[in-house]
C-alpha cells in the first residue's frame, strides 16, 4: 500500500465496509481503520430494503445473506386490547430484490468483514482507533493508534462512518441537529423460537407496555419493551427480569442459552447540519440517528455509502468536480430527515400509553382505513418514500417522456436474456460505473463521444420475442420497454443505479453539457487501473 491513499474509512460496521469494498472493487487505494478486532456480533439493524440488497448483490454478499433472513416481510400494527388497526406490505419491488426483509445484522458484518479482510486491494487496519484529524485544501491525514504504534494516514479524501458517536465528526466540528426521545427501551433477541411466526413485524400499541415483536428464521425472534420512567435499566436486562417480561406471554419456556442479548436503548432523532467538512464526508449513523420503528437506519446509510462511493471515485479518476462532491449532502440529506420523521411518527403513534391518547389513535386509524386512498398508501406503505435525486446530479427531461423510467429515482431490474440465453438481473449486464441503456426503436447510437470518455458501458434493452445479441439483452417480461415507442429513447444511468438523463438524439447535446457540470470528461483521462466494467 502506498504512503498515501486515495481514501480513508473510519469505521468497519456495515456502512463502513460497504463503502470501503465498493472503493476497492473498483481499484481506489482505500484503507478502512477500525478500532475493534472482530466483527459485530450484537444484532442492531434488522430490517432491509431491495435497494440494500441491490447494492450487496454488487459486493457479492447478497444471496449468503438472503439464506440466512427472512424474506418478503411487512408489517402489522395493533391497538387496545391487541386489536389489528392495520397490516402493510410494502409495493412490490423492480429493483429485484425483496422489498422488505428480516435480517440478522452479525451475519451481515461478517460476511463484509471476511471480504474485506480478504481483499487484495484494500488494508484493513483492525484494533487501530482513530485519535486526531487534521485536513487542508490538499489533503487530509488520521492519526491512528494501535497498540503500542501510533502514525499518521493520509489520503486524498476521509469517509466518517463510525457511528451515532463519531469521532471523526466530531472532529471536524460537525453538529447533530434534533432531539432525543424520552422514552427507553429494552431489546430482548432469543434464539430456539419454538414456533413458526407469520412474516412479519408487529407493533402492538396496548396502552400498557407497548412492544415490538420482530420475527426472523432459524429460531431467531426478537421482542423490544418500552421501559417506564421509574424503571432502572440495569435491574431491567437482568435475566429474572427478562424471564418476567417473556414467559409465559412469548415464551412457556426460556433457557438462558435462549437470550443472545438484552440491552436498553434510546432512540435519537438527529441529523448532521452537513454531510461535508472539506475533504471529510460522513455516512450512516455519524451522519444521521432515527427511531427504529420505520426500520431505516441502516437502509438510509447503505444509501450513503452506495451515493458518496461512486462520486469519490469520479474526483479521484479526474472528472468529479466539487459540484459533483457537494451533491452527496443535497441528495442524502434530504432523504435522511425524512427517514427520521418517518420513524419518529410511527414512535408516538406506538409508545402512546395515555387512555385518551391510544382511544383516539385507534378510533382515527380506523376512520381513515375506511377512505380507500388513506387505506392504499397506508397498506402498501407509501409513506416510506425511496430517494427522489432529480435535484442532483441529474437533468431534467426535455419533451422525452418515458412511462417507465423516472430522471433521479432508481432504475428498474428486469429480467434478461442475454446472447448465451442465460437470463439474469439487468444488473448483472451494467458496468461499474456509467452505463448508456438504449431502449426501443431501430438499432442507433447516441453519437457523442462524452459517453466513451467517462467510461459509460452502452447497451440496448429490447421487448421479449427478440433477438438478443452482444450489446443487446432482451427482457423477460416487459417491464422497461412496455414504455418504448418507434424511437431511439436512451436512459444514462448512474454507477448508483439511478437514472442520471432520459433523452432522444435531439436531445442528446443538452444531456451532456448539464451532466459535464458534474462529470467533467475533459479534464483528464481515466486512470486505467480504475475498473469501470465488472
Amino acid at each position: 500500500m502506498s504512503a498515501r491513499r486515495d481514501v480513508l474509512v473510519v469505521g468497519a460496521g456495515p456502512v463502513g465496509l460497504v463503502a470501503a469494498l465498493l472503493l476497492a472493487d473498483a481499484g481506489v487505494r482505500a484503507t478502512l481503520v477500525e478500532k475493534e478486532t472482530e466483527p459485530g456480533d450484537l444484532p442492531r439493524a434488522i430490517s432491509l430494503q431491495d435497494e440494500s440488497f441491490r447494492t450487496l448483490e454488487q459486493l457479492g454478499v447478497a444471496d449468503a445473506l438472503k439464506a440466512e433472513s427472512l424474506l418478503d416481510t411487512g408489517s402489522r400494527y395493533f391497538g387496545l386490547g391487541d386489536r389489528l388497526l392495520l397490516e402493510a406490505r410494502p409495493v412490490a419491488s423492480r429493483l429485484g430484490h425483496p422489498a422488505k426483509t428480516q435480517f440478522d445484522q452479525p451475519i451481515l458484518e461478517r460476511l463484509l468483514w471476511e471480504r474485506a479482510a480478504a481483499h487484495e486491494r484494500l488494508e484493513f487496519l483492525r484494533g487501530a482507533d482513530a485519535t486526531a484529524i487534521m485536513q487542508d485544501s490538499d489533503g487530509v491525514g488520521v492519526t491512528v493508534t494501535a497498540g503500542e504504534k501510533t502514525q499518521t494516514l493520509t489520503a486524498d479524501w476521509l469517509i466518517g462512518a463510525d457511528g451515532g458517536r463519531s469521532f471523526v465528526r466530531r472532529a471536524v466540528g460537525i453538529e447533530l441537529a434534533g432531539t432525543t426521545q424520552p422514552q427507553r427501551w429494552i431489546v430482548v433477541d432469543l434464539r430456539n423460537e419454538p414456533r413458526e411466526r407469520a412474516p412479519f413485524a408487529e407493533f402492538h400499541g396496548d396502552g400498557e407496555r407497548p412492544y415490538v415483536l420482530v420475527p426472523g428464521v432459524k429460531g431467531r425472534l426478537r421482542i423490544e419493551f418500552m421501559l417506564f420512567d421509574d424503571e432502572d435499566p440495569e435491574e431491567m436486562t437482568t435475566p429474572e427480569r427478562i424471564r418476567e417480561l417473556v414467559v409465559p406471554r412469548f415464551r412457556a419456556e426460556l433457557a438462558p442459552d435462549d437470550v443472545r442479548r438484552a440491552t436498553v436503548y434510546i432512540a435519537h432523532q438527529r441529523v448532521a447540519r452537513r454531510y461535508r467538512a472539506g475533504r471529510t464526508f460522513l455516512a450512516g449513523d455519524a451522519a444521521h440517528l432515527m427511531p427504529p420503528f420505520a426500520g431505516q437506519g441502516l437502509n438510509a446509510g447503505i444509501r450513503d455509502a452506495t451515493n458518496l462511493t461512486w462520486k469519490l471515485i469520479e474526483a479521484i479518476t479526474g472528472g468529479g468536480t466539487e459540484r459533483l462532491l457537494d451533491s452527496y449532502e443535497l441528495e442524502r440529506r434530504a432523504h435522511g430527515a425524512a427517514m427520521v420523521r418517518v420513524s419518529r411518527r410511527i414512535g408516538e403513534v406506538v409508545m402512546a400509553t395515555h387512555p385518551v391518547v391510544t382511544r383516539l389513535r385507534d378510533a382515527v386509524v380506523r376512520t381513515v382505513g375506511l377512505l380507500p386512498g388513506v387505506r392504499e398508501f397506508l397498506a402498501t406503505m407509501r409513506f416510506i418514500a425511496p430517494p427522489d435525486y432529480a435535484a442532483g446530479a441529474a437533468v431534467a427531461s426535455d419533451g422525452v417522456t418515458f412511462d417507465t423510467v423516472t430522471v433521479g429515482r432508481a432504475l428498474s431490474q428486469p429480467v434478461v436474456r442475454d446472447a448465451t440465453g442465460a437470463e439474469r438481473g439487468l444488473d448483472a449486464h451494467l458496468g461499474r460505473g456509467w452505463t448508456l441503456l438504449q431502449i426501443g426503436g431501430p438499432p442507433a447510437a447516441a453519437a457523442d463521444a462524452y459517453w466513451d470518455a467517462i467510461g459509460a458501458k452502452r447497451l440496448c434493452v429490447r421487448p421479449p420475442g427478440s433477438e438478443p445479441t452482444d450489446g443487446v439483452v432482451t427482457e423477460t417480461t416487459a417491464v422497461l420497454t412496455s414504455g418504448a415507442g418507434t424511437r431511439p429513447v436512451f436512459v444514462a444511468v448512474r454507477p448508483d443505479r439511478y437514472v442520471a438523463a432520459v433523452f432522444d438524439a435531439a436531445g442528446e447535446r443538452r444531456v451532456v453539457e448539464h451532466l459535464r457540470a458534474f462529470v467533467d470528461d475533459r479534464d483528464l483521462p481515466r486512470n486505467p487501473r480504475f475498473s469501470v466494467h465488472p
